[in-house]
């Protein structure tokens, strides 16, 4: 192909294509929106004034664009079920993590999408730390590790399981029993429409869309079995027992069992935003209710580690040091699942588009949720010794508290 014919040919195509543009022009009153058109002069931080808000209309005080939010959130998250001999799962304990929002809302059409992220972890734990048999490593304090490999160790020794604790200038073991283990996930996306204003100037939200959560549920028991020096007892503690044998003068064992369940919940979800300005504040509620299926997984194990040492007194070397585990068990089931999560705010506009807010929050994962369980069985002399079970697969899981955080252009 020529030259010549080549670029008429281009010339002609560019002709067609800006005529198309302006026939299509002309047959619409405003152009396609253009979600990547953001405000070129980025007031974000430009003083809104109290004569300015009067003046404005609900429909106006409504934000349209690109919107962000970031809420830290503190909510307490409920124990597992338990047998008759625990009656705690009724028990809310501390739990904390993140609220993460990011959507559009076209300003023609009223209707957007939006993408949330929330993250939170509740835990609980019954136990106690115990130093280990030679209490610390004396090459750790003095800065000459043992086995160091050249200079680069930085005081370390080459196996960091001999040496101090990271962070500490001892050894020792946490050793217990898991209360309330819960790390939840929820990624949520959503269509949403926004309606007229009522008469006292409150807009409402409805929004359709789909649900992902991850609960991961866990449960563990740590017990320590160590000598008695020179015959002197140490008590009686389900966690802490002594290791009978002259053999084991010089050894600790460290028993742990393991249990970990993973909930993979995938739903549809359906719900809506209410809010309404009064001067600088915005009261706003939401609603989210989901049902879906959760895929279930269990996994248990069992470990084992075995310590010896060159003697029993502080400061001894560690001779050997050997973790043993069995064969991971795996369980899998499927549940129908229902829940709901709800929140109630209160925002103050402090600029054109930034608002600070607070809040409650409240997510029930109402049925079908995997959860680890224990039981206290006794032993003789009345000791009571507790043990991981495996737990109901259709259990609830509740997470309730407040949160804080910041908008931008909601």
């Amino acid at each position: 192909m020529s030259v010549r014919k080549l670029t008429t040919k281009l010339a002609m195509l560019l002709v067609l294509i800006t005529g198309g543009v302006n026939v299509s022009a002309g047959d619409h009153d405003l152009p396609p929106a253009d979600p990547f058109a953001f405000d070129p002069d980025f007031h974000w931080f430009e003083p809104i004034y109290d004569a300015d808000i009067l003046d404005m209309k609900p429909k106006k005080r409504a934000h349209t664009g690109w919107f962000s939010t970031y809420d830290r959130i503190h909510l307490y998250g409920s124990r597992p079920e338990q047998t008759d001999d625990i009656n705690d799962s009724n028990k809310l304990d501390y739990g904390g993590g993140h609220r993460y929002e990011i959507g559009y809302m076209r300003p023609d059409e009223d209707t957007g999408m939006l993408f949330t992220f929330l993250e939170n972890s509740a835990g609980a734990k019954d136990g106690l730390r115990v130093d280990a048999l030679n209490r610390i490593n004396d090459e750790d304090l003095d800065g000459e590790p043992a086995f160091a490999l050249g200079d680069n160790r930085f005081g370390l020794p080459v196996f960091s399981e001999d040496g101090n604790v990271i962070g500490y200038s001892r050894r020792f073991y946490d050793v217990g029993l898991t209360l309330n283990q819960m790390n939840m996930r929820s990624y949520e996306l959503s269509k949403t429409w926004r309606m007229e204003p009522y008469h006292y100037g409150g807009i409402l939200e409805p929004m359709l869309g789909l649900r992902v959560i991850t609960a991961d549920d866990g449960g563990s028991l740590s017990v320590l079995r160590q000598p008695q020096i020179d015959g002197i007892p140490f008590g009686t503690s389900p966690y802490v027992q002594p290791l009978i044998g002259d053999e084991f003068e010089n050894t600790e064992i460290l028993e742990q069992s393991i249990a970990e369940i993973e909930n993979n919940i995938y739903t549809l979800q359906a719900g809506f935003r209410y809010f309404k300005y009064q001067g600088r504040f915005c009261y706003s509620a939401e609603f989210r209710g989901f049902t879906g299926i959760n895929l279930q997984c269990y996994r248990s194990q069992r470990r084992e580690t075995t310590v010896t040492y060159d003697g029993n007194d502080v400061g001894a070397d560690v001779v050997r040091n050997i973790t043993v585990t069995n064969a991971a068990q795996f369980l899998e089931n499927e549940e129908f699942m229902l829940g709901f999560d709800a929140r109630a705010e209160l925002g103050y506009q402090l600029t054109r588009m930034i608002n600070v807010r607070c809040g409650m929050q409240l997510i029930d994962l109402a049925t079908g949720v995997w959860r680890s369980s224990r039981n206290l069985t006794e032993q003789t002399g009345g000791l009571l010794q507790p043990t991981i079970e495996t737990g109901d697969r259709n259990q609830h899981y509740v997470a309730v508290g407040y949160t804080f955080g910041i908008e931008l252009n909601r």
